[in-house]
């Protein structure tokens, strides 16, 4: 945890940089110093802030976990009354957010044998709050038709939906060659919409469909 309770600008900046950082050069090539010496204050005025770097991830990745938690309440306002296109719509924007903190997944773990903290917020959030709201959401779409399958089939669906999702941050070609938020979302969200294709319903199949056939990627990815 951060040493003051009250936020700066300073201590802002020192987030916001430290974020650009670390998704553009790996967080283990980054120090404290090198965060210093990009915002020009002195070391003393960013520990003043943060006690070490791993204060400053934790206040990353309590950002991070905050903007997951709400598009999971968001997805929970989703109906069968809304459109396919809505789905496909928090979809994108979750995997922008996940952009915006890429080095979270690209690093996570590497980041554990030295945060002990990250870890158990880790654990509670990642493995439990935010798998529960993605599991709660895919049954919730079954229960409204939009999804077929039983019990251990969408357990499953979910999880693995959830990894998928994470994993194509992840991706070792995408931390290389740096891409636009825009096409790294439509094109992992093309491949998170071809994982759910087998299980939706004939009602919603042909605006499922529809919409994948419309969402030409915006340029092409390199290949794993």
């Amino acid at each position: 945890m951060s040493r003051k309770e009250s936020k700066s600008p300073t201590f802002d900046r020192i987030v916001e940089a430290s974020l650009q950082l670390f998704n553009q050069q790996g967080e283990r090539s980054v120090t404290t110093n090198h965060i210093a010496r990009y915002l020009n204050i002195s070391t003393g005025n960013l520990y003043y802030h943060f006690a070490c770097k791993e204060d400053i991830i934790n206040e990353l990745y309590r950002r991070y976990s905050k903007g997951m938690a709400d598009y999971l309440n968001a997805a929970g306002e989703l109906s069968v009354n809304a459109s396919i296109e809505g789905l496909v719509s928090l979809l994108e924007k979750v995997l922008r957010h996940l952009w915006t903190f890429r080095f979270i997944p690209q690093s996570i773990s590497s980041l554990f044998s030295v945060n002990q903290s990250l870890r158990e917020s880790y654990s509670k959030i990642e493995a439990g709050l935010i798998s529960r709201g993605v599991e709660k959401l895919f049954f919730k779409l079954r229960d409204q038709g939009m999804l077929e399958g039983d019990d251990v089939q969408i357990g499953f669906l979910a999880r693995n939906f959830q990894l998928l999702q994470t994993g194509w941050i992840a991706r070792p070609d995408i931390a290389r060659c740096p891409q636009e938020a825009q096409v790294v979302a439509r094109e992992g969200c093309l491949s998170l919409l071809y994982f759910l294709a087998p299980y939706v319903s004939s009602r919603f199949r042909q605006p499922f469909e529809r919409v994948l056939a419309n969402m030409a990627p915006v340029q092409a990815l390199p290949a794993v």
